[in-house]
């Protein structure tokens, strides 16, 4: 689902977007029949009506047969597609997984795809970073980071490690702060953050 684009002022220097994927399940508020439909879901093709409803054609492969189905319906203040469409972006819906709707966004720049997420947050939507990718200019590679292999306690390690001030200058928090949040050891919450680090150097190094 393409909804508005970014737009620069004429004369202005052109700015690489960002290219994110994002794993979001929906608040339970959120009603989403696209996951209540398909759980998981190969593709997912989507359309949002100016009045507020929501047309989707969701692909699900079973045994090597594809199965496809027709889902409609009005959008609430906590569905997905209706906060992200709130702002300077263009997204798509590419598919489901494990009751998650895979959201691929094109953005400005980190601090709004840093609004778009608080805003998903907000409605009590679980937001996880699958993949970010960046371009400076026609001279550079793509940056891509891909997030797919940081575990759940890894994300939640580092997660908190950003809430409370770890990676601040000065740092906020120490180690000992972030080992009894969690309720383990201080080398445990090392090699989390470790594993973490080394995941995103090893993305930048070999794209």
């Amino acid at each position: 689902m393409s909804v508005t684009s970014a737009q620069q002022p004429a004369g202005s220097p052109e700015r690489s977007p960002l290219r994110v994927t994002l794993e979001v399940e929906p608040a339970g508020t959120a009603d989403c029949r696209v996951v209540s439909e398909a759980p998981d879901a190969a593709s997912v093709t989507q359309s949002l009506t100016g009045g507020g409803d929501c047309h989707s054609e969701v692909t699900v492969v079973d045994d090597g047969e594809y199965e496809r189905s027709y889902v409609s319906s009005q959008t609430t203040t906590a569905c997905v597609c209706g906060t992200v469409s709130q702002y300077d972006c263009v997204f798509d819906v590419t598919g489901v997984k494990n009751g998650s709707l895979v959201v691929s966004i094109v953005v400005e720049d980190r601090a709004l795809l840093s609004e778009i997420v608080s805003a998903l947050e907000e409605t009590g939507a679980t937001v996880r970073l699958r993949r970010l990718s960046y371009q400076s200019d026609d001279k550079n590679p793509t940056l891509e980071i891909d997030a797919a292999d940081i575990t759940a306690k890894q994300r939640e390690a580092v997660e908190l490690a950003i809430e409370l001030g770890y990676y601040d200058r000065p740092r906020n928090a120490t180690l000992t702060d972030l080992a009894e949040s969690l309720g383990i050891s201080k080398s445990a919450v090392s090699q989390r953050l470790n594993a973490v680090e080394l995941t995103l150097i090893r993305s930048f190094v070999t794209n």
